[in-house]
């Protein structure tokens, strides 16, 4: 495996910054009523499971129920949050409604939780609806070639963009027998550009800053 070593505090400044571009808008206008947040339906017309955050047709049925949500007392749904603090406060809110779905599917495909959740907090800053200039949609930022090939119908569904994120993921890890490094490397760059450079980190910046942010995002998620 390569060894990269940058900075912390260059790795984290660099993706805390293009979290915030990502989470500027909150992935829910402000409640004034009681919602559900966090379904998951379950359809199994063609034999194997398809999942939903919405009941897309007869055919599918809760699988996951949600948590109920309402407004805290006092913002009357307009406001009340202090200045610089909305993309803190939407990141959280995006993962407090992400979390039983990367819950959910990092078991179904036996692929650690904390390590989901650390690729979406870098890819996505857990903004449900992102959308990168490269045309990357989703929580886990998927592009049309790999939503294709998992069978993904509507990458903005976060059920299904995190049910393929995670299978895609699970799947780089095999290949590269367990090295997390690169599995993030291929997530990032492509397994493309890592065979290309021996099994190795591609030397594209983005992606060396990519790897050691997503591995200290694991660590916190195991210290806490």
């Amino acid at each position: 495996m390569t060894k990269v070593t940058f900075p912390l505090h260059r790795v984290i400044c660099t993706r805390l910054a293009v979290a915030t571009a990502l989470c500027a808008g909150s992935l829910l206008p402000p409640l004034a009523t009681a919602a559900t947040v966090g379904n998951v339906f379950v359809s199994y017309v063609d034999g194997s499971p398809r999942y939903a955050s919405e009941r897309r047709d007869a055919s599918y049925r809760l699988f996951i129920r949600g948590k109920t949500v309402r407004p805290k007392s006092g913002t009357g749904g307009t406001g009340g949050t202090a200045p610089g603090t909305s993309s803190r406060i939407s990141q959280q809110e995006g993962r407090r409604q992400l979390t039983p779905l990367i819950a959910h599917f990092a078991r179904l495909h036996q692929v650690a939780p904390e390590l989901v959740a650390a690729v979406i907090a870098v890819e996505s800053g857990f903004n449900a609806a992102a959308v990168s200039p490269a045309g990357a949609v989703g929580a886990m930022q998927l592009m049309p070639a790999t939503a294709a090939r998992y069978g993904v119908g509507n990458r903005a569904d976060p059920a299904q963009n995190i049910d393929a994120g995670v299978r895609h993921l699970k799947d780089l890890l095999a290949q590269h027998g367990g090295n997390v490094a690169l599995a993030l490397a291929a997530y990032n760059a492509g397994q493309g550009a890592v065979a290309r450079n021996g099994d190795r980190i591609p030397p594209y910046s983005e992606t060396m800053l990519y790897v050691p942010a997503v591995l200290s995002a694991v660590a916190r998620g195991n210290r806490q």
